[in-house]
């Protein structure tokens, strides 16, 4: 990754100081702001690549700020940080679009990992032979903020994911011609860097099987909500850059 500038939002002075050097060691440009007000008034002044906020703050708080910067600067990666492993406010944010939450402590070869998949502004590829269904889901992604394409079957989806710009991919298991559970094998064999999540509204338990043989595979059942998908592809993303 070319060197990124890095918005780091933290009322804590000894974090915000610690995150900037750890990036700034590694050729980022570095931008610090100790409240959420002061974030806005940064990313309104000067463009920013990615910004990375802690969630509890005084006044505007991360997830507060998460939702300003959707508004006001679309599509611009956000990546919350917390040392509060339960809390609403970590639900509304993976609900809400941003990239993923970072749970304090964490370690700083992730963060940087985080930060550099984050910075290349990704997408997520929905796989569903169902022409409404993937449009559909793929509409309410985009007004969460997540950037998201579709695909109407397995040979569109190797097709697309060639362009190397997905990380995670939805894939409905019951598919004619080339299966989910196919689609995952064949790109897991690729090499690429693709975290998963696999759909079906049948019982597939065979499936199901040959899914969880091929490695981390989230699964959801049909009807999925919005919400819990954009939830789910925060956490995927943060466990498929945690094992990496």
């Amino acid at each position: 990754m070319s060197p990124a500038r890095v918005l780091v939002v933290d009322d804590e002075e000894s974090m915000r100081v610690t995150l900037a050097a750890n990036l700034e060691l590694e050729g980022h440009e570095v931008v610090e702001a100790p409240t959420g007000e002061e974030a806005l008034r940064v990313v309104r002044q000067r463009p920013v690549d990615v910004v990375l906020a802690d969630i509890r703050m005084p006044g505007l708080h991360g997830v507060e700020l998460a939702r300003h910067l959707r508004r006001e600067q679309p599509g611009l990666p956000v990546v919350l940080m917390t040392a509060f492993a339960q809390e609403n406010l970590v639900e509304d944010a993976l609900a809400e679009g941003v990239f993923t939450v970072l749970h304090k402590p964490f370690d700083v070869a992730h963060l940087l990992r985080t930060l550099r998949r984050a910075a290349l502004v990704p997408e997520v590829l929905v796989v569903d032979d169902s022409q409404d269904v993937a449009e559909a889901t793929v509409e309410g992604l985009r007004l969460c903020g997540i950037r998201a394409q579709a695909a109407y079957d397995g040979d569109e989806a190797l097709e697309r994911m060639r362009t190397g710009k997905i990380d995670v991919c939805v894939v409905d298991l019951v598919m004619p011609g080339m299966t989910g559970a196919q689609v995952v094998e064949r790109l897991r064999g690729s090499g690429q860097p693709v975290a998963f999540i696999a759909v079906s509204g049948h019982e597939v338990p065979e499936m199901m099987r040959q899914v969880a043989a091929l490695g981390d595979v989230a699964c959801m059942r049909k009807p999925i909500s919005i919400r819990e998908l954009a939830q789910t592809i925060a956490r995927t993303r943060g466990r498929a850059l945690a094992r990496s």
